[in-house]
Formats: C-alpha cells, sequence, structure tokens
C-alpha cells in the first residue's frame, strides 16, 4: 500500500513538473511573439516615419473629434482630400487639403469652396461656413504648398487666416490615416 501511494505522489510530481514546463515553455513563446511584434511595430514607425497625435480642439469635427488620437505617416505625395499634420508656430495642427499648388481658391458667400471655377465636392461636410477670411480672394497657392481648411468651418483657423496661411511642403508632418483610439474611420 505504501508503494502505491509512492507512485501516486511520484506521478503527481511528475504532472505539476510537467505542467511548469509547459508554462515556461508558452511564456517564452508569449515573449518571442510579443518581442517579434514590437519589433516590426518599430520598424515601420521608423521606416514609414509614423506619429501619433491628439486632437485638440472641434476644427476638424465631426472627420475628427477631440481628444481623439490619430496615426500619420508620410506618402509619396499628398492629394486634394487629404487629412494633414502640419507645424504651426510650434505646434501640429490637423486640417484638410482643398488647394494644390498653383489652384486658385475662391468661396461663395455660403461658404462652397470653388477650386479653379469649379465647386469643390466636400461630403465629408456637415454644414458650410465662410468665416471671416482675411486673405484676398481669390487666392492663388503657392508652388510647394497647400491651401487647407478643418472640416468645422465655422469653428477652424485654417488658410483663410494670414496667420496660418497656406502649408508649405517642409512643414507637413504626415498624412492622418488611422483614429486609433478610440476606433473610428476616418473620411
Amino acid at each position: 500500500m505504501y508503494s502505491l501511494n509512492t507512485q501516486a505522489y511520484s506521478s503527481n510530481n511528475y504532472s505539476q513538473n510537467n505542467i511548469k514546463e509547459k508554462n515556461k515553455l508558452y511564456e517564452k513563446i508569449t515573449l518571442i511573439i510579443v518581442t517579434t511584434i514590437l519589433t516590426i511595430i518599430l520598424l515601420i514607425i521608423i521606416i514609414f516615419n509614423v506619429g501619433l497625435y491628439k486632437i485638440n480642439g472641434t476644427s476638424m469635427s465631426p472627420t475628427l473629434k477631440e481628444k481623439e488620437y490619430v496615426l500619420t505617416y508620410q506618402p509619396i505625395e499628398y492629394k486634394r482630400g487629404d487629412i494633414i499634420a502640419f507645424h504651426h508656430n510650434n505646434a501640429i495642427m490637423i486640417k484638410r487639403i482643398v488647394g494644390l499648388p498653383n489652384d486658385i481658391i475662391d468661396f461663395e458667400q455660403d461658404g462652397t469652396v470653388l477650386i479653379n471655377n469649379k465647386i469643390l465636392s466636400e461630403p465629408y461636410l456637415t454644414s458650410k461656413a465662410l468665416g471671416l477670411p482675411d486673405i484676398k480672394l481669390p487666392y492663388t497657392v503657392p508652388p510647394e504648398s497647400y491651401f487647407v481648411l478643418g472640416d468645422n468651418r465655422s469653428d477652424s483657423i485654417d488658410s483663410r487666416d494670414v496667420a496660418i496661411g497656406c502649408v508649405k511642403v517642409g512643414d507637413i508632418v504626415g498624412k492622418v490615416e488611422f483614429s486609433i483610439f478610440p476606433p473610428a474611420k476616418i473620411k
């Protein structure tokens, strides 16, 4: 009877050791996977110059909400409709490109944007507003620059204001592509 208990104890002890070894193996595999994922993320950040920014203010509402976090990257080129982050007075601003280099920008009284005398389609807007532009209209976008506007035109300081003006290519941090917190689709 004593030997049976010893065998039961030995068998039980072997199972516990086997479980401990499996747990250590799972921990090692988990560590390898996490390290690999973090390395890949770091490489993507370095290669594509990815940035993380917090939305402050409501100038890009409803597309981007205040306190939302977004990722940016540097594409090969920027196009009309892209949302970009750029440097302005030691801050990062986020606006939408509406005018490309050499475009002629004008506004109708209701805030409708005209690009080269054609109405700009802006399905992302919930309302239009002219605001109080202090630039001379019609306005020609300089070379190597973009004319940017906030999606919430009544609450946006953007290229309509000479203090902001057009965004030079060298001031652009990147294109806003993903909202990571809270997750949302960018239009």
